[in-house]
């Protein structure tokens, strides 16, 4: 992953219409993505129906934005901020637990839960849906529930055994600083991510 501009500045207006695929996270330390990759991978092995997240990849969503015109990524910079001024930084843990959207028995996401900080992520969440709308972003329909994806599947597949009994140890007291902004690049191998702008938590 690579930022190719600073905290303050975004990007500059486009005339062009051009557009970017966006998406608005926390995330996580490189470790820490390693170890869920790892443990993701060797209990999916085999699943050739099931497409395990790469380490690169995984964060905490807390918007897809989709594709926007760059003329109004410096709107929703803005908007972040305001957010993230709004919160003073706090410590979540991944509770290891593993769970699935929109079921275990009928799953097409895979993710880890968050335990305790998921409160206060899911403040920062309604915070952040209440100014992007200022900037005619619509609301998500679908109510929040703060976790780590890890796995999707493209068929809805029953992993009600195959989970069973499994978790990942729980990890404690991870450091939210920052919301992040990113762009999705969407490539043969995988989506590619790209750090927009980097907000800093009170």
């Amino acid at each position: 992953m690579r930022s190719i501009i600073g905290k303050k500045d975004l990007v500059e207006e486009d005339k062009n219409n051009f557009e970017k695929r966006l998406f608005i996270a926390i995330d996580i330390p490189e470790f820490i993505k390693d170890d869920i990759y790892n443990f993701t991978a060797a209990l999916l092995k085999g699943e050739k129906h099931i497409k395990v997240v790469s380490a690169p990849n995984i964060h905490i969503t807390l918007k897809f934005l989709g594709n926007i015109n760059t003329g109004k990524i410096n709107k929703i910079g803005k908007a972040i901020k305001e957010t993230a001024d709004t919160f003073r930084r706090f410590r979540y843990e991944i509770n290891g637990k593993i769970n699935a959207f929109p079921g275990l028995n009928n799953a097409r996401v895979v993710f880890l839960e968050i335990g305790n900080g998921g409160r206060q992520i899911s403040e920062i969440y309604n915070e952040l849906e209440n100014n992007l709308s200022k900037v005619k972003i619509r609301k998500d329909k679908r109510k929040f529930f703060p976790h780590i994806t890890i796995a999707r599947i493209k068929n809805k597949k029953d992993i009600e055994q195959l989970v069973n009994n499994h978790e990942m140890d729980s990890v404690d007291w991870l450091d939210c600083l920052e919301i992040t902004l990113f762009e999705s690049r969407l490539k043969p191998q995988g989506a590619e991510y790209t750090i927009l702008g980097k907000f800093s938590l009170k």
